[in-house]
């Protein structure tokens, strides 16, 4: 692990928590597909004071990296998500031209990442994956996400037809000027980045993902089962009220101003 002032052309953000049976697997596929191509790739592990050892299991792979690190973004609130805050630290600590993150699952393939350095041969802004999400959810979970994006789609983000899709990449200078107007700490926070985005004039690229693959936990396939449909319920729940702020933050005028 280094930390010089290496030219670095890309950094990948991920945000964990409780990933113990999963990290180190995740950053030895990065590692072996980032491997073969000749840009110089910066990894950043962002931990929300998991309980499980997953920082350690973290720190064990840094040597398959020429820049990593392992950034702590304190401990995780009762009952409330902070992946949002995890991604805006990692999104302003990093150093390559362009930043994405993605999630510890790997559920959006790592061959997408091309897609990220096609934008950057454009200097283009911003670029998302979307998933089609008629096809990569089923049963109740398909239709509260449905409903959820068409609320989305109405009050803050036209066009976009999947905001929660975790594979989002930016350039540098433009990750600065959007994370750094961030205020959801939670689940809402993609509509958010991408709100500010758009308010802020960035042009946002999509890229179609096909074969996206949702990764469940739990113990056995009931647990996963009840625990996608429950997850999926409570995070719409959870969400509504990020929109409602969003949306008057819009409104405002609120994010063409940086937070202090």
């Amino acid at each position: 692990m280094t930390q010089d002032k290496e030219h670095i052309d890309l950094t990948i953000v991920i945000p964990t928590y409780n990933e113990v049976t999963r990290i180190a697997q995740s950053l030895q596929a990065i590692a072996k597909y980032t491997g073969k191509i000749s840009q110089t790739i910066e990894v950043i592990v962002v931990d929300a004071d998991s309980p499980d050892g997953t920082v350690k299991i973290a720190q064990k792979q840094a040597k398959l990296f020429t820049h990593f690190r392992v950034i702590s973004a304190g401990p995780k609130p009762p009952k409330r998500a902070i992946k949002g805050k995890q991604v805006q630290i990692g999104m302003l600590q990093a150093r390559g031209d362009y930043v994405v993150f993605m999630d510890a699952d790997l559920a959006t393939p790592l061959k997408y990442l091309s897609d990220v350095f096609e934008l950057a041969r454009q200097n283009k802004p911003v670029g998302i994956c979307v998933r089609n999400l008629q096809k990569s959810h089923t049963g109740l979970r398909k239709l509260i996400s449905g409903f959820a994006n068409f609320f989305v789609q109405l009050l803050i983000l036209p066009g976009i037809r999947d905001t929660q899709c975790g594979f989002k990449a930016f350039q540098k200078d433009v990750a600065k000027q959007v994370f750094s107007r961030q205020v959801v700490a939670g689940w809402g926070f993609d509509m958010e980045v991408l709100a500010i985005a758009r308010q802020l004039g960035y042009q946002i690229d999509t890229f179609d993902v096909p074969d996206w693959h949702d990764v469940q936990h739990g113990e056995d396939d009931k647990q996963k089962l009840s625990g996608s449909k429950f997850s999926a319920l409570r995070a719409a729940f959870q969400t509504f009220p990020d929109v409602v702020k969003i949306k008057w933050r819009l409104v405002r005028g609120k994010y063409k101003k940086v937070q202090t």
